[in-house]
């Protein structure tokens, strides 16, 4: 092995992944797994992180995978998972706070569970779990922390009803630079990822659905605006995630920390659509 891929070598390292089962999760805890790390994922659908272990685990290249459920709106079962993850992987040294939860509400029908529900999930959820980590990364002197934002805290939705959403997971981009700031001496970083739209199933059923709401076409109708509101004219593919956590997670990414990256197909610096060329 060279040494450009050295760097990128996650052997002997463990890692944690929340919403690891499905969509753009399933493309990050392959993406740690194929390098070498030893992966727990974590979700409230038990069935859904079996089936994700289980394919994950036919890749050749693929290590060790566990899963074990969890309510990230429920104190009480994050610190179970927390307890879980440092027991059966014996340390934790990443973190990828990936699940996430979206309620489209406009502003002034946002109902109280909605802002309680959205902070604890997005939010909160994401702090007590790096609370409960950072201790055996601080001892250890290395550790990575990755959030998975959202490109609507850069540029406006293309929906009503957003403004929760954005909101919390501003919020968790601003936590990526404080936090990063405050342990930076202990060889750990702290970024978060702020994502475009990506062609995942739950994306896919959303157009299909638009087509029986609203009309055949539909779909595709919302999904050609999405794409023109991008630099690179297309909607990402879920792989497309993983040569990023790949770079953050390891040590070819040592020296990148406090950043809220953009991964999104240059969606937040287009001023205009940009529709296909004839």
């Amino acid at each position: 092995m060279g040494h450009a891929f050295e760097a990128f070598d996650l052997h002997g390292r463990a890692a944690v992944v929340t919403g690891g089962a499905t969509g753009l999760g399933f493309h990050i805890t392959r993406a740690l797994a194929r390098s070498g790390a030893t992966v727990l994922i974590g979700a409230r659908r038990e069935n859904l992180l079996r089936e994700a272990s289980e394919q994950l685990s036919n890749d050749p290249l693929v290590g060790k995978i566990l899963y074990k459920t969890v309510d990230l709106g429920d104190r009480a079962s994050i610190a179970a998972f927390a307890d879980y993850a440092r027991v059966e992987l014996g340390k934790v040294d990443i973190y990828v706070g990936n699940a996430g939860q979206d309620m489209l509400q406009p502003i002034e029908s946002i109902t109280d569970q909605a802002i309680d529900q959205m902070m604890q999930v997005n939010l909160s959820a994401n702090v007590e779990l790096v609370r409960a980590f950072l201790p055996g990364m601080r001892e250890r002197k290395w550790g990575r922390i990755i959030f998975i934002s959202s490109a609507l805290t850069v540029c406006s939705s293309p929906h009503e009803g957003a403004g929760m959403y954005t909101a919390v997971k501003g919020a968790l981009n601003a936590f990526t630079r404080t936090a990063a700031a405050e342990v930076g001496h202990d060889g750990i970083t702290v970024n978060s990822l702020i994502m475009g739209m990506y062609l995942t199933d739950i994306v896919r059923n959303i157009f299909k659905g638009m087509d029986s709401t609203y009309g055949p076409g539909s779909g595709d109708a919302a999904r050609n605006s999405i794409t023109a509101m991008t630099a690179l004219g297309r909607l990402g593919e879920a792989r497309e995630v993983e040569g990023l956590i790949q770079l953050l997670a390891s040590d070819a990414g040592g020296y990148i920390t406090g950043t809220n990256l953009a991964i999104d197909g240059g969606m937040t610096i287009m001023l205009r659509p940009n529709p296909p060329r004839s």
